[in-house]
Order: structure tokens, then sequence, then C-alpha cells
């Protein structure tokens, strides 16, 4: 049938879950999974904005995702979008408990301020980074 423009529309049936009121469906944990790899791939060829196109949309729905966040806050930073990168490695302090997630994520907390602008605070997190590594690396020798 043709609008008053002359455009001809055509129905589209809507997908099982997706409501005529525009919510959006959920998304499952292959599907996360997959925005996962498929921005995981873009972020290895250099397309760190389409990376985190996608993980913006994992991240909506998996917001206490610690892998998610991890590979999200990577991307943020890899965008330059620093002060963002801080609110997401915030939220990983408080979901990730793992000692050894420590040391990787205060090397991202220290990109993470330079890219805010926070140069003095970066090299103070740098430092502490730098400290940590160079205590594990003792530890391991023993």
């Amino acid at each position: 049938m043709a609008d008053p423009d002359g455009l001809h529309r055509v129905a589209v049936p809507l997908a099982p879950g997706v409501s005529k009121s525009g919510d959006i469906p959920s998304i499952s944990g292959p599907e996360r999974d997959l925005l996962c790899a498929l921005s995981y791939v873009h972020l290895a060829c250099g397309q760190s904005a389409h990376s985190l196109a996608l993980l913006r949309i994992a991240a909506r729905e998996h917001s206490n995702d610690v892998g998610l966040l991890r590979i999200l806050s990577y991307t943020l930073i890899a965008e330059g979008l620093g002060e963002e990168a801080l609110h997401v490695l915030d939220r990983l302090d408080a979901l990730d408990t793992q000692p050894s997630s420590r040391i990787p994520m205060t090397l991202l907390r220290s990109h993470a301020l330079r890219h805010a602008g926070r140069m003095a605070e970066a090299r103070e997190v740098f430092q502490t980074y730098v400290s940590l590594r160079a205590s594990t690396a003792l530890i391991r020798k023993q």
C-alpha cells in the first residue's frame, strides 16, 4: 500500500519476544558471548569504535559481567574515553574480587586517568602498578 508520499510500506511481523511498544528483547548468554567475541575481533583489528558499539549493547543487560566489563574498559581506553573507562573500572573494583585482577586493572586505571587528562594521578597509579608487578615477580622467583 502506498502512503501519501508515494512510498510503499510493507508490514514486517515482529520477532518473538518483541512487543509493539518498542521494547528491546533481552540478550541471552550465548548472544552476549557472540557480541563479546565480535567486539574482541573488531578491537584486535583496530576497529575500537565498532567494538564499543557491540559492547554497549551487551552491557545494557549484563552490567555485572566481569569479563564484559574488562573488555569494555579496555575498549573505552582505546577510544580515548578515559572518564567513562574510570566509571567502568570503579564498577569492576566492586565486582571483581580475584587477586590476580588487581595488577592488570591498576594498569588500565593508569591509562584511563591519562586519557581523562589526570596526569599526576595516572603517574601515581602507574608507579603502584610497577611496584605490584615487581613484588609479584619476586614472589615467583622464590
